[in-house]
This record gives structure tokens, C-alpha cells and sequence, in this order.
């Protein structure tokens, strides 16, 4: 009897335990109505706008994000290229070497020649200046062309390089074999017979009769 009495009252104990934790959370719940009131409730709907506020925003600011990396890159992208165009005009530029080149290689003038190219260089235009030069390029050919059909070199012939490789030209020599239009020059100094068109040479001859000799 007794333990059914102290299983009773241990019962009647926790659900008396129970009760007053119960009524201690309504009555803390009912501290805080108040206070809890005053704040904004959101809707479901609320919330799924605000959420896909938000998607929005972080999906604008990604591709924002992706459009000025994009733009970045092509930059410098463009940079790149122009720093390289620039390169290549600047090793474009050096084909100055090649004019200084050539211009090594012509021959010398004369006090004489040299005043009289100044003086063209100076007081022609550049369209006059390319009709000249175009000029003295056909009288030169027409000459080279007199020679060729005029002289007939043969083997021992002596005769003076007028025109051909520059440092050939004054030079005189023997002609060593004469074809045609070519010829194969001795010049003293010199381990190679030189082959030139027969164009390129003045029987020596024939220049000291012009006055062209020395």
C-alpha cells in the first residue's frame, strides 16, 4: 500500500513539475507578446520576394562582374597587340640599314657630279627628280645596248669596267673570253676572272679616243 502511495505522489510530483514548466513558458511567452509585436512580421510571400530580390541582385552583380573581367581581358588583349604593332614597326623602321647599305654601295662622284646632284636634289621636285632618274636609266640602257652591238671583245682585249659591281667599276682588266653578251674579265689584284655583261665594259681603246680614259 505504501509503495502504490510513494508511486502516486512520485507521479503527482512530476506532473505537478510539468504544470508549473508549462505555466512558467506561457508566462514568459506572454512577457515577450508584446515586444515581439512590434516587430514587422513577413509573409511567406514576403520572404519569396525578398529572396528573389536578392537572386537578382547576386546575379546582376556576378555578370557585372563578368562584363568588366571581360572588358579587362580585352584590354589587355588590345594592349598586347599594339605594344607588338609597335615592335614590328619599329623593326620595320631599320630598313633604313638597307637604304645606308645601298647607299654604301654606290660609287663615288666626281666635285663636278656631285655639285650638279645638289643642285637637281635641290631645285626639283620629287616627281621631276623620278622623271631624271627614269631618263638616265633608258639613255644607260640604250647606251649598254650601243656597246654591246658596237665592240667586239675578244680574248686579250683591254678594256675598263664602266658599270656592274661597284667595286669593279674604274677597274681595268684583260678580257679573258668573251661570249655574246658576257665576258670574263682578268683584273690584276684580283684571284677570280670577273664575269660581267659585255655592256659593263669600254675597250680602252675606244676610251681614250672619248677622252674617258683616266
Amino acid at each position: 500500500m505504501d509503495t502504490q502511495t510513494n508511486d502516486l505522489n512520485t507521479k503527482l510530483s512530476a506532473i505537478d513539475k510539468a504544470l508549473a514548466a508549462a505555466k512558467a513558458r506561457k508566462a514568459a511567452k506572454d512577457g515577450t507578446t508584446v515586444e515581439a509585436s512590434e516587430k514587422p512580421v513577413k509573409t511567406k510571400t514576403q520572404k519569396v520576394k525578398v529572396e528573389a530580390a536578392d537572386k537578382t541582385a547576386a546575379k546582376l552583380a556576378k555578370e557585372t562582374a563578368r562584363k568588366l573581367r571581360k572588358e579587362q581581358r580585352a584590354n589587355e588583349r588590345a594592349a598586347r597587340r599594339a605594344a607588338k604593332a609597335s615592335e614590328r614597326t619599329e623593326a620595320k623602321t631599320p630598313h633604313m640599314k638597307k637604304i645606308e647599305k645601298a647607299a654604301a654601295a654606290l660609287p663615288s662622284m666626281s666635285d663636278s657630279m656631285t655639285l650638279t646632284f645638289n643642285e637637281v636634289t635641290t631645285n626639283f621636285s620629287a616627281e621631276q627628280i623620278n622623271a631624271l632618274a627614269m631618263h638616265l636609266q633608258h639613255f644607260n640602257r640604250v647606251k649598254a645596248t650601243e656597246r654591246a652591238l658596237d665592240q667586239k671583245l675578244v680574248a686579250g682585249t683591254m678594256v675598263r669596267i664602266i658599270s656592274g659591281p661597284n667595286k669593279y667599276v674604274g677597274m681595268t682588266g684583260t678580257v679573258a673570253k668573251a661570249q655574246r653578251i658576257r665576258c670574263f674579265v682578268e683584273i690584276p689584284g684580283t684571284k677570280k676572272q670577273v664575269y660581267l655583261f659585255t655592256s659593263d665594259v669600254e675597250m680602252i681603246a675606244e676610251a681614250q679616243a672619248t677622252g674617258t680614259e683616266g
